[in-house]
């Protein structure tokens, strides 16, 4: 084997280790941000921080409307807490940047990890202060696997008191039935906006 060609492997093997490494170090650094997103996601005081800003993210459905009878009837029974949140309540939504488009756009769509959905539960369709929020944060792969990841919660209306929050098996017993909305039911969305999913 000749000189020259020893010194271009030999450079050719110094690159694939250096590449390696740099890899490696890459590696190393998306780790501790993963980690950090996953902590974030569990603190209740940065959850709430999030939550208390949500009539600054999309309104989906400009007017409120009345929650669904079936829908409050497949609430009513397993919950744990004493009164349906659901029952005779009108209903605003609103979603936040990162999920969207999955919920104006998409006809099946799958929200990104990050996505938070709340629902204000109102006392009539006049009414100004909701009476309790719920809302849906989609975690991070393998959160929970039984309801595509998603994280339940039951806050004060006032966003600031986390009430209930988790794999909560009272909310995933009726969101189950829209998997193909990715658990989220959508139906409030309006006329216009249901008429444009693709």
């Amino acid at each position: 084997m000749n000189r020259r060609l020893k010194i271009t492997l030999i450079v050719l093997l110094i690159a694939l280790v250096s590449l390696g490494i740099n890899a490696f170090n890459s590696a190393s650094r998306i780790s501790p941000f993963y980690a950090s997103v996953k902590a974030q996601s569990d603190d209740p005081e940065q959850v709430l921080a999030r939550l208390s800003k949500y009539r600054t993210w999309t309104l989906v459905n400009p007017e409120p409307l009345k929650m669904a009878d079936p829908v409050a009837t497949l609430c009513a029974a397993p919950l744990s807490r004493p009164a349906n949140p659901h029952q005779n309540k009108f209903i605003s939504v609103y979603v936040n940047e990162t999920g969207r488009e999955a919920m104006l756009t998409r006809l099946a769509p799958e929200f990104p990890q990050g996505s938070l959905i709340v629902k204000e539960k109102l006392g009539s369709r006049e009414s100004q202060t909701p009476e309790l929020l719920t809302a849906m944060l989609k975690r991070e792969k393998g959160y929970n696997p039984k309801s595509r990841d998603w994280e339940y919660m039951v806050l004060d209306g006032a966003a600031s008191k986390i009430v209930e929050r988790g794999r909560l098996a009272s909310c995933n017993v009726c969101h189950v039935a829209y998997g193909s909305s990715d658990y989220v039911t959508r139906q409030y969305l309006p006329d216009d906006v249901r008429s444009k999913l693709k």
